[in-house]
């Protein structure tokens, strides 16, 4: 980050707008690192602050995870007048449904200015052009730009530091009941959550039964969890989604008995990534993206079947799993798989699943969105920085102010105490800046990148050297 506001307006800048610290920001570091082998400076910020970077750092292009929101459709068409280019990528990108892709689709607003839309795959794309974005939109399809750092170099990043040989085989457990929280929350939650889907989508229209499947999911859950802790034969890790209640889990934790306690890791935090490359055997409940990333680090997995409610289960991704209902059939399960390859089947199923779904990951997701933004802004006019108004210099100001002082530019100093006397009320603010990066996050992950890139480059000059180059 810089704190000096850009005084030459033929540099091209791009700012990337990261929505959550843990999900995102390794993804946006590594677009970030390309565009500046480039020779484009790319600027981190988190999403709250997509007025102020605008005065800030004078970009050429913003590059937002979504543009649903009003208040977001509204604000590109200032950028447009500007003539600064918006470009959505999307953290979330694998829409099995036809009528949610349909919908969801055509749910950007239909006034938001969008210049580049960034797709996981076709059938996304598909689904944005029949929507009539094609005639104003770009609409490129680049893979999924996190399942990078499961290949070389960019794993090296995620990895921690080689770990002495486990004796027991290791289990990532992966849970996701999202919606089991609004179960235990006034009904008018879910109402407002599912409001813009429930009368267009089909499948949304009688949401409640799926929330109460999750919610009692999540209960039965802890009965495969108990089996494997029985079983003694397992290093067992926990993770849950990041939009789960963690409490749920903790509290489960704290009345387990010291010796069962002793049997499995509760990790919240760590990167996802790391935690399937250090895994054996991953086991996700019903459909799941983290089945996904296992399958592309290679890994063994366990889907776990609960009730099969059409907004949880996806036969077309289970399939190309090791199901397993039972509790009491689970650890004898995991010794089983764990001894015997992958068959032949599955890999076939998963290799075709990940090339419709995920354009055949290959590691050069982040590369080719770089390259498409620097054909996009290498001849393009600067914007019209004139049209900047006080208020855009107001919260360039602000911005400048929380980064002198390590914050993220939404700081608020009373929200902890906010908090304290009225937990609910500001329960969303305080994870929403929890979620957030801040200039030390992204100094961090910058630092980690381009030690991969001297390395690199050490690499290459040796080969060179070696070769009489």
């Amino acid at each position: 980050m810089i704190l000096e506001r850009q005084q030459d307006s033929s540099t091209k800048n791009v700012v990337m707008l990261v929505d959550s610290k843990t999900r995102d920001l390794d993804v946006a570091s590594l677009i970030a690192f390309h565009l500046r082998r480039l020779g484009i400076e790319c600027y981190l910020e988190p999403l709250e602050a997509f007025r102020a970077v605008v005065g800030a750092y004078r970009p050429s292009v913003i590059i937002f995870n979504h543009l649903t929101a009003s208040h977001l459709a509204a604000w590109s068409k200032r950028l447009a007048e500007l003539g600064v280019l918006t470009a959505v990528l999307p953290n979330e990108g694998i829409i099995y449904d036809p009528d949610v892709l349909k919908f969801a689709a055509g749910r950007y607003h239909s006034d938001a200015h969008i210049d580049y839309f960034f797709c996981w795959n076709k059938p996304h794309a598909e689904a944005l052009k029949a929507q009539n974005f094609g005639s104003a939109t770009n609409i490129e399809v680049v893979g999924v730009p996190r399942f990078d750092f499961y290949f070389e170099p960019w794993s090296s990043v995620i990895k921690g530091p080689s770990e002495k040989k486990h004796s027991r085989p290791r289990v990532l457990f992966c849970t996701n009941f999202t919606m089991a929280q609004y179960h235990e929350l006034p009904r008018i939650a879910a109402d407002k959550l599912f409001a813009p889907w429930k009368d267009r989508v089909p499948l949304y229209k009688d949401y409640w039964p799926g929330i109460e499947t999750h919610w009692r999911s999540r209960k039965r859950v802890l009965e495969f969890l108990e089996a494997l802790i029985r079983a003694r034969k397992f290093d067992i890790t926990l993770r849950p989604h990041p939009g789960e209640n963690h409490e749920f889990y903790a509290q489960w934790l704290d009345k387990l008995p010291a010796a069962d306690r002793a049997e499995i890791k509760f990790d919240k935090n760590s990167n996802i990534s790391r935690l399937i490359m250090d895994c054996d055997v991953e086991i996700s409940c019903e459909t799941c993206t983290t089945a996904l990333e296992s399958w592309i680090a290679g890994k063994k997995t366990v889907e776990l079947i609960f009730e099969r409610h059409p907004l949880w289960y996806r036969e077309v991704q289970a399939k190309a799993n090791v199901e397993c209902d039972n509790p009491l059939t689970l650890p004898g399960l995991l010794s089983k798989i764990l001894s015997e390859p992958i068959p032949h089947k599955l890999v076939e199923l998963r290799r075709s699943h990940l090339e419709k779904w995920c354009s055949s990951p290959d590691g050069q997701s982040c590369f080719k969105i770089t390259k498409i933004l620097e054909a996009a802004i290498r001849n393009r006019k600067p914007p019209v920085w004139s049209k900047l108004d006080a208020n855009d210099y107001r919260r360039a100001l602000k911005l400048r102010a929380m980064q002198t002082m390590g914050l993220a530019y939404h700081f608020d100093p009373l929200l902890f105490a906010k908090r304290k006397i009225w937990p609910m009320r500001y329960a969303v603010k305080d994870s929403g800046y929890q979620k957030s990066i801040k200039p030390s996050d992204v100094s961090e992950a910058r630092k980690k990148l381009e030690l991969i890139g001297e390395i690199q480059a050490s690499a290459l000059k040796s080969e060179k050297l070696s070769k009489g180059l």
